[in-house]
Protein backbone atom coordinates (compact mmCIF):
# COMPACT_ATOMS: atom_id res chain seq x y z
CA UNK A 1 0.00 0.00 0.00
CA UNK A 2 2.84 2.74 0.99
CA UNK A 3 4.31 1.56 -2.57
CA UNK A 4 1.38 2.74 -4.58
CA UNK A 5 0.54 5.90 -2.19
CA UNK A 6 4.50 7.19 -2.97
CA UNK A 7 3.71 6.26 -6.79
CA UNK A 8 0.51 8.37 -6.84
CA UNK A 9 2.43 10.90 -5.13
CA UNK A 10 5.31 10.68 -8.12
CA UNK A 11 2.72 10.92 -10.53
CA UNK A 12 1.09 13.93 -9.00
CA UNK A 13 4.27 15.81 -8.62
CA UNK A 14 5.64 15.20 -12.13
CA UNK A 15 2.22 16.35 -13.34
CA UNK A 16 2.52 19.77 -11.41
CA UNK A 17 6.23 20.38 -12.32
CA UNK A 18 5.39 19.98 -16.17
CA UNK A 19 1.90 22.06 -15.40
CA UNK A 20 4.66 24.88 -14.00
CA UNK A 21 7.00 24.56 -16.39
CA UNK A 22 4.37 25.09 -19.49
CA UNK A 23 3.04 27.82 -17.54
CA UNK A 24 6.81 29.99 -17.19
CA UNK A 25 7.13 29.40 -20.56
CA UNK A 26 4.03 30.95 -21.49
CA UNK A 27 4.86 33.55 -19.72
CA UNK A 28 8.00 34.19 -20.91
CA UNK A 29 6.82 34.18 -24.75
CA UNK A 30 3.22 36.56 -23.47
CA UNK A 31 6.62 39.55 -22.92
CA UNK A 32 7.62 39.60 -26.68
CA UNK A 33 10.63 41.19 -25.78
CA UNK A 34 13.32 40.71 -28.23
CA UNK A 35 16.94 40.16 -27.63
CA UNK A 36 19.18 42.53 -28.35
CA UNK A 37 22.76 41.11 -29.33
CA UNK A 38 25.76 43.47 -29.57
CA UNK A 39 27.55 43.18 -32.83
CA UNK A 40 30.75 44.21 -31.84
CA UNK A 41 32.27 47.39 -29.32
CA UNK A 42 33.68 50.50 -30.78
CA UNK A 43 36.86 51.31 -28.32
CA UNK A 44 38.99 54.21 -27.99
CA UNK A 45 42.43 52.94 -30.33
CA UNK A 46 43.94 54.98 -27.63
CA UNK A 47 43.28 53.64 -24.59
CA UNK A 48 40.81 50.99 -25.07
CA UNK A 49 37.98 52.46 -23.79
CA UNK A 50 34.71 51.32 -24.33
CA UNK A 51 32.73 54.24 -27.03
CA UNK A 52 29.71 52.84 -28.72
CA UNK A 53 28.37 49.61 -30.22
CA UNK A 54 28.47 48.84 -33.87
CA UNK A 55 24.42 48.21 -33.38
CA UNK A 56 24.22 52.59 -33.17
CA UNK A 57 26.20 52.92 -36.46
CA UNK A 58 23.79 54.42 -39.15
CA UNK A 59 24.40 56.14 -41.99
CA UNK A 60 23.39 59.57 -42.95
CA UNK A 61 25.19 61.63 -45.89
CA UNK A 62 26.86 64.39 -45.52
CA UNK A 63 26.50 67.14 -48.41
CA UNK A 64 30.56 68.37 -47.89
CA UNK A 65 31.78 65.02 -47.55
CA UNK A 66 34.60 65.01 -50.07
CA UNK A 67 34.45 61.15 -50.69
CA UNK A 68 32.24 58.36 -49.71
CA UNK A 69 32.85 54.64 -49.10
CA UNK A 70 31.31 51.62 -47.60
CA UNK A 71 33.41 49.85 -44.70
CA UNK A 72 32.45 46.49 -43.04
CA UNK A 73 33.04 46.46 -39.02
CA UNK A 74 31.81 43.58 -38.26
CA UNK A 75 30.48 40.33 -40.31
CA UNK A 76 26.88 41.71 -40.50
CA UNK A 77 27.68 45.82 -39.84
CA UNK A 78 28.91 47.85 -43.41
CA UNK A 79 29.26 51.66 -42.57
CA UNK A 80 29.67 54.92 -44.81
CA UNK A 81 32.56 56.54 -44.22
CA UNK A 82 32.65 59.77 -45.34
CA UNK A 83 36.26 62.18 -45.53
CA UNK A 84 35.07 65.82 -44.33
CA UNK A 85 37.72 68.89 -44.37
CA UNK A 86 37.64 71.52 -41.32
CA UNK A 87 37.95 75.08 -42.14
CA UNK A 88 41.80 74.90 -41.22
CA UNK A 89 41.89 72.01 -44.34
CA UNK A 90 42.90 68.87 -41.85
CA UNK A 91 40.78 65.80 -43.56
CA UNK A 92 39.19 63.21 -41.59
CA UNK A 93 37.43 59.92 -42.07
CA UNK A 94 33.81 59.91 -40.26
CA UNK A 95 31.55 57.58 -39.71
CA UNK A 96 27.82 58.05 -37.53
CA UNK A 97 26.58 56.24 -34.58
CA UNK A 98 23.71 57.16 -32.60
CA UNK A 99 24.70 57.13 -29.22
CA UNK A 100 28.40 57.25 -28.03
CA UNK A 101 30.53 57.99 -24.70
CA UNK A 102 31.70 61.43 -24.37
CA UNK A 103 32.98 63.73 -22.15
CA UNK A 104 31.07 67.79 -21.55
CA UNK A 105 33.03 69.87 -23.46
CA UNK A 106 32.56 73.55 -24.76
CA UNK A 107 29.14 74.86 -25.89
CA UNK A 108 27.85 73.39 -29.28
CA UNK A 109 28.82 76.25 -32.56
CA UNK A 110 26.63 76.58 -35.27
CA UNK A 111 29.82 77.68 -37.78
CA UNK A 112 31.42 75.05 -40.28
CA UNK A 113 29.27 72.53 -39.82
CA UNK A 114 29.51 69.22 -42.13
CA UNK A 115 25.77 68.67 -41.57
CA UNK A 116 23.35 71.61 -42.12
CA UNK A 117 21.03 72.44 -39.78
CA UNK A 118 22.96 70.70 -37.53
CA UNK A 119 25.31 72.42 -34.63
CA UNK A 120 28.37 70.64 -33.37
CA UNK A 121 30.74 70.09 -30.32
CA UNK A 122 33.78 68.06 -29.95
CA UNK A 123 33.52 64.34 -28.29
CA UNK A 124 36.79 63.55 -26.15
CA UNK A 125 37.55 59.94 -24.72
CA UNK A 126 36.17 60.33 -21.15
CA UNK A 127 39.40 58.15 -19.94
CA UNK A 128 42.50 59.63 -22.23
CA UNK A 129 40.99 62.93 -23.45
CA UNK A 130 41.37 61.66 -27.14
CA UNK A 131 39.56 63.57 -30.09
CA UNK A 132 37.35 60.34 -31.02
CA UNK A 133 35.07 62.94 -33.08
CA UNK A 134 32.19 65.04 -32.76
CA UNK A 135 28.66 65.42 -30.97
CA UNK A 136 25.40 66.58 -33.47
CA UNK A 137 22.21 68.35 -32.56
CA UNK A 138 19.72 70.21 -34.51
CA UNK A 139 20.02 73.51 -34.16
CA UNK A 140 16.46 74.05 -32.33
CA UNK A 141 17.78 71.52 -29.12
CA UNK A 142 21.57 72.62 -29.33
CA UNK A 143 21.01 75.12 -26.18
CA UNK A 144 23.79 75.50 -22.88
CA UNK A 145 21.97 72.80 -20.78
CA UNK A 146 21.92 70.49 -23.76
CA UNK A 147 25.09 68.68 -22.82
CA UNK A 148 24.95 65.48 -25.33
CA UNK A 149 23.29 64.94 -28.02
CA UNK A 150 19.01 64.18 -27.65
CA UNK A 151 17.41 61.39 -29.61
CA UNK A 152 17.17 63.39 -32.44
CA UNK A 153 21.11 63.87 -32.87
CA UNK A 154 23.96 61.55 -33.29
CA UNK A 155 27.86 61.45 -33.45
CA UNK A 156 30.66 61.71 -35.84
CA UNK A 157 33.87 59.32 -35.07
CA UNK A 158 36.73 59.90 -36.33
CA UNK A 159 37.37 56.09 -38.18
CA UNK A 160 41.27 56.29 -37.14
CA UNK A 161 40.55 56.89 -33.65
CA UNK A 162 38.40 53.89 -33.58
CA UNK A 163 38.84 50.04 -33.20
CA UNK A 164 36.32 47.05 -32.76
CA UNK A 165 36.76 44.97 -29.49
CA UNK A 166 36.44 42.26 -32.24
CA UNK A 167 39.63 43.10 -34.10
CA UNK A 168 41.88 43.75 -31.01
CA UNK A 169 40.70 40.27 -29.61
CA UNK A 170 41.77 39.31 -32.95
CA UNK A 171 45.02 39.84 -32.14
CA UNK A 172 45.41 38.43 -28.55
CA UNK A 173 46.17 35.00 -27.62
CA UNK A 174 42.63 35.46 -25.06
CA UNK A 175 40.09 37.25 -25.34
CA UNK A 176 39.53 40.05 -23.08
CA UNK A 177 37.69 38.90 -20.50
CA UNK A 178 37.00 41.30 -18.09
CA UNK A 179 35.60 44.90 -19.43
CA UNK A 180 37.43 48.25 -17.89
CA UNK A 181 34.60 49.62 -17.17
Amino acid sequence: MKCNQKHKFMQISLIVFIVSLFACGARAEDTNEEETVIEDFFICRTCGNDVSVANLAFDKYSPFALSATNHTFTDTRSVLVQEVENPLGIRFHIFLVKQASCIKIQPWTHKSTWFPGYAWKVCVCPKCHTLLGWMFEPVESATAEQHFPTHAGFYALIFQNIITEGYVNSLLMKEKVLRDN
